[in-house]
């Protein structure tokens, strides 16, 4: 566990290119995976939101972090999403996960079911925490599990030693702050956003760093702005900021945030376009609009 205790910088919550017929396109998730790493990724989440999670079987799940992890070589750590609709399937996935040859796991709390309040989450978190040996991580993101996780209760899976970090992407920025401040005490629990706009903000007052999905698409520039950031380069970080703000717009250029983001990664080689069905393909138009943003921002000629 020396490796979390430690960890920090640009964790790419990795794409999962798909074919046409929705299946995994194992020569492309291994060429981004790559492409992440030489950039200078600090580790690797596979499974996570933009991995299109809850698409895939459980079968499908293992053996996407099977191929990562086996193109990752050990350089860097895997981090594997295990979250599920309940805490028995996603201890089932944490299984999965260890056999794969993850390095940690990442837990959002239990969807569909709202949770009632802390107790809910404690009870989630400490239960997958003592049905696995691999390092435990909060997953805050309530716009999509619909469940909070306070910061009452990280401070306290913190202090006991249940979870050994968070990656919380909330996008309130006053929660993330009081998450900081908060866990001081605790130097060796690691607190990354996910949220691109918020990066270096969030550097500047003690995270750790981000696990931000235009990394999959500019991994080189949110490293730079991690390190600007994290040395107190202030106007570098300002343009850097500004840079990453502005590609990170691809994510709301069409007609869903993860089309745009698919569509992205094609543009620069990785695949096609293809987002799990119902969600449409982009229109030409939208399209035109991403190709213009990376063009804009010097990431396409």
């Amino acid at each position: 566990m020396a490796f979390i205790n430690d960890l920090s910088g640009v964790i790419p919550p990795l794409a999962t290119p798909l074919t046409e017929d929705y299946k995994v396109d194992e020569a492309n998730l291994r060429k981004l995976t790559r492409f992440v790493m030489d950039a200078g990724a600090s580790a690797l989440f596979v499974m996570g939101s933009t991995g299109e999670f809850p698409i895939f079987t459980r079968r499908e799940r293992k053996s996407i972090i099977e191929t990562v992890v086996d193109e990752v070589g050990g350089r860097i750590p895997v981090l594997a999403g295990i979250s599920d609709s309940a805490t028995r399937l996603a201890v089932r996935n944490a299984t999965d996960a260890e056999e794969a040859g993850a390095d940690a796991v990442v837990l959002t709390m239990p969807y569909y079911f709202r949770a009632s309040g802390d107790q809910d989450a404690l009870d989630h978190y400490r239960f997958i925490a003592n049905s696995t040996r691999l390092p435990l991580i909060i997953y805050n993101v309530p716009q999509a599990v619909k469940s909070v996780v306070s910061v009452d209760a990280v401070v306290q899976l913190a202090e006991e030693g249940t979870a050994v970090a968070i990656k919380d992407s909330s996008t309130d920025f006053t929660t993330f702050t009081s998450l900081v401040f908060r866990l001081k005490h605790l130097p060796n629990f690691r607190i990354f956003q996910g949220s691109e706009f918020q990066m270096a903000a969030s550097v500047f007052i003690g995270a750790h760093g981000g696990v931000l999905g235009i990394a999959n698409v500019i991994p080189h520039l949110c490293v730079k702005l991690y390190e600007a950031a994290s040395q107190g380069r202030v106007e570098e970080s300002r343009e850097l900021q500004r840079k990453v703000t502005a590609v990170s717009q691809v994510f709301w250029a069409g007609e869903s945030p993860l089309g745009g983001l698919k569509t992205a990664i094609s543009m620069l080689g990785f695949g096609g376009p293809t987002v799990s069905i119902p969600i449409q393909p982009l229109s030409p138009k939208s399209q035109d609009g991403i190709r213009r943003i990376l063009v804009d921002e010097g990431i396409l000629p």
